[in-house]
C-alpha cells in the first residue's frame, strides 16, 4: 500500500500533555492521501473527533507542484467521558501542532485551511468565526497572516499567507505558502513585514474593536518573530 512517509512519522509525535494519532489513507488519485490527525490522551484514549482532517499530496515534483495540505482544523477536542477544551486557549498547542505540520511540507509546498469549519461541523469557533469576519471586511484591510488562522500558518513556518486565491472546492480558506529557497524567503518575509507594519500603523477601527485587538495583537507577535530571526 503507497504511505505517506512525512505524515506517518507525525505518528505519537507530543503535543503538550497528548500526542498525535494519524490515519493516512491513499486516495484512487496517485500520491494523495486522506487525513485524520487525532490527539491521544496519557491513559491511551483517543479524542472522538480529529483537530485535524483532510487531504494530503506528495505533489509533483517533475511539475515543479511540491507537497501541499488542503486541511480543516478543528480547535476543538474531546475524550469520551474524559478532558475537552480548546487547543487554541491552552499555550502552545496550536501553534505547536502547525509547526509539526509544517514539518511535513518541503520548501515550495503549501497548507490550506478552511475558515468555515466551524460552520461545515456545526461548532462554536471563535478562531474561525474572527478568520471569517475580517476576511469578509475588506475596508478593515487587515492581512491574513495577521488572522487567527493565519498566525496558525506562519507558525507552520509559511511566509506567504494568501486568501481567496485558492478557493477551488466550495470551501473559503487561508493558503500558506512555504519560501522555496533563501531569495523566496527574503522576498516573503520582506512583504510580510511591511504589510503587517502597515496594517498596526494604522488607526483602528473602533466599531470592530474586538476583531482589531485580536489582530493586531497577532501581527505584533509575528513581527517580534521574523523581525528576531
Amino acid at each position: 500500500m503507497e504511505k505517506a512517509s512525512q505524515l506517518t512519522d507525525l505518528q505519537d509525535r507530543a503535543l503538550g500533555p497528548y500526542t498525535l494519532q494519524v490515519q493516512c489513507v491513499p486516495r484512487r488519485r496517485v500520491g494523495h492521501f486522506d487525513l485524520d490527525i487525532f490527539l491521544k490522551d496519557n491513559q491511551g484514549k483517543l479524542s472522538c473527533d480529529p483537530v485535524v482532517t483532510g487531504i494530503y499530496s506528495k505533489g509533483n515534483p517533475r511539475g515543479k507542484i511540491f507537497s501541499w495540505l488542503d486541511i480543516h482544523y478543528l480547535d476543538l477536542f474531546a475524550f469520551d467521558k474524559g478532558d475537552a477544551g480548546v487547543l487554541s486557549e491552552q499555550e502552545g498547542l496550536a501553534e505547536g501542532l502547525f509547526g509539526i505540520l509544517g514539518h511535513c511540507i518541503p520548501p515550495g509546498g503549501m497548507i490550506m485551511c478552511s475558515y468555515v469549519t466551524d460552520m461545515a461541523w456545526g461548532i462554536v469557533s471563535p478562531l474561525h468565526e474572527v478568520t471569517r469576519r475580517c476576511m469578509a471586511l475588506n475596508s478593515l484591510g487587515i492581512p491574513p497572516a495577521a488572522t487567527p488562522i493565519g498566525r496558525l500558518l506562519v507558525a507552520a513556518g509559511c511566509t506567504n499567507i494568501k486568501a481567496g486565491a485558492y478557493d477551488v472546492q466550495g470551501s473559503s480558506r487561508l493558503a500558506g505558502e512555504k519560501a522555496l529557497n533563501d531569495e523566496y524567503e527574503k522576498s516573503f518575509t520582506h512583504r510580510l513585514i511591511k504589510q503587517l507594519e502597515e496594517y498596526v500603523g494604522r488607526e483602528p477601527n473602533p466599531e470592530y474593536k474586538d476583531l482589531e485587538d485580536t489582530c493586531r495583537s497577532n501581527a505584533g507577535e509575528i513581527l517580534d518573530q521574523v523581525i528576531m530571526k
